[in-house]
């Protein structure tokens, strides 16, 4: 998939902004991405929602997509925004594998380690918040560090590369006026709805 500079202005800016996010607290789906064969599913069992590209989002992710949510005070937005997230999230790491930026797994239990030294070094609050988080999670800190969490480290390390890559394409281009973040995942949504990219199963999910 080719991309205008414009765009790739846009996706740099609301990528770097998911960053900023504390990578400790800030939790999402933990996808198997251990592979270029990992998005294929043999058993669906009908629950498929939508599919990007070769990667089939189910009830299933929605529903583990919307626990890790629930860890915040901010009320749940309706089925067809989150999908809208988790497809434009999807899109970015497509497009990381594309670029050849991907991270590995490993790389993601790289961090994770170092995220968990970090912790211990932390006052007493922010451990005891973490200690809740899991426990709401219903898993021990053991699995979260060693299981749960390096999927997710290796996706947000995968988005870094990406924005490091776009960001030095970006100084050499030159190029044009930036838009909000927002407008980004519109336009990286539509982008893929109108190349068809993005298949949606479920009638009542509206992603346009």
């Amino acid at each position: 998939m080719k991309l205008n500079r414009k765009f790739i202005t846009i996706l740099s800016v609301a990528v770097a902004s998911v960053l900023t996010i504390s990578t400790i607290l800030c939790f999402t789906d933990a996808s198997d991405r251990s592979g270029q064969k990992h998005r294929m599913r043999e058993d669906l069992n009908g629950q498929t929602l939508i599919q990007v590209d070769s990667t089939y989002i189910t009830r299933t992710d929605l529903s583990a997509y919307k626990n890790n949510l629930t860890q915040s005070d901010t009320p749940l937005p309706d089925d067809s925004t989150l999908l809208r997230e988790m497809a434009t999230k999807e899109l970015m790491l497509q497009l990381a594998d594309d670029e050849g930026v991907a991270a590995s797994l490993q790389d993601g239990v790289k961090r994770a380690r170092q995220l968990r030294k970090t912790l211990e070094s932390q006052p007493r609050q922010v451990q005891e918040q973490h200690l809740r988080m899991l426990d709401t999670m219903g898993i021990s800190e053991d699995q979260y560090w060693e299981d749960y969490s390096p999927p997710e480290y290796r996706d947000m390390l995968s988005i870094e590369r990406l924005v490091n890559k776009l960001t030095t394409e970006m100084k050499t281009n030159q190029p044009d006026t930036i838009t909000s973040k927002e407008q980004l995942k519109a336009d990286l949504l539509t982008m893929a709805l109108d190349e068809q990219r993005i298949v949606v199963f479920d009638p009542d999910i509206q992603l346009r």
